[in-house]
């Protein structure tokens, strides 16, 4: 798997052809799905984020200038707002609730070309401290599956 430091190696990878961002968003959707067992997620957004790379990759082709976070694969917390997707906030309570407006933190990631591939589970209504209280199940520490993940954001 392609590892980088920084962003700004990211992107010189990208640009000397080192690696594109569909080659690093199918690496990720293959670790999500080695580490199902995590629990990590509760939405995985496949097409989209491949299809979101694609286009950032025929763009940067174009000689188009890379925005700050061109790429960079961003998971986010079930509490945050993505219009048109799903929120549950690891509750039943908002099962098949569509948001319907994007957070303003998420739309800034947007704006610089950030692929957002997923929601993450996390304690009911991030109100927790162990990542062990979500309708969906409790997420696993990857190092110890024994161990809490650590705080309400565990996914």
């Amino acid at each position: 798997m392609y590892t980088y430091s920084t962003i700004l190696q990211y992107h010189a990878a990208l640009q000397n052809g080192g690696t594109s961002c569909e080659e690093v968003v199918n690496q990720y959707l293959t670790e999500i799905e080695n580490h199902k067992d995590l629990n990590a997620f509760v939405e995985v957004y496949a097409t989209e984020a491949r299809q979101k790379a694609k286009e950032l990759d025929e763009n940067r082709k174009a000689g188009n200038p890379l925005n700050k976070l061109h790429g960079v694969v961003i998971a986010i917390k079930d509490v945050i707002s993505y219009k048109n997707h799903s929120i549950k906030a690891a509750s039943k309570m908002l099962e098949g609730y569509t948001c319907q407006y994007t957070a303003s933190a998420l739309q800034f990631l947007i704006d610089e070309d950030a692929i957002i591939i997923g929601n993450c589970n996390c304690d009911e209504f991030a109100m927790g401290s162990s990542n062990e209280n979500s309708a969906y199940g409790k997420v696993l520490n990857p190092h110890n599956k024994e161990k809490v993940p650590g705080g309400s954001s565990g996914g």
